[in-house]
């Protein structure tokens, strides 16, 4: 549907932009990125919002220490378990 956006997909960007660069080891191409996020969200309650109402209020739900902690292990977890294995050469 037009307008609807799972906001989870910006959360675990966020996560994967500043987690990669900690772990040079780790293959961070665009396709690895890909895999990895949809790993994390594969795995992590969507969270669809189709105003600036939503996301706020998106915000104001996942500041909460769990939330946090569930985004970072998805993401982790993606990082981990995707470069072990890229699907790529």
């Amino acid at each position: 549907m037009e307008g609807l956006k799972n906001i989870m997909e910006e959360d675990v960007e966020r996560q994967l932009d500043i987690l990669l660069p900690t772990m040079p080891n780790i293959c961070s191409c665009d396709i690895c990125r890909s895999d990895m996020a949809a790993y994390a969200l594969n795995r992590l309650k969507p969270n669809y919002v189709r105003s600036n109402k939503g996301a706020l209020f998106h915000k104001v739900n996942n500041s909460s220490t769990q939330a946090k902690t569930d985004l970072m292990t998805a993401v982790i977890t993606a990082i981990n378990t995707i470069g072990a294995r890229p699907s790529h050469n």
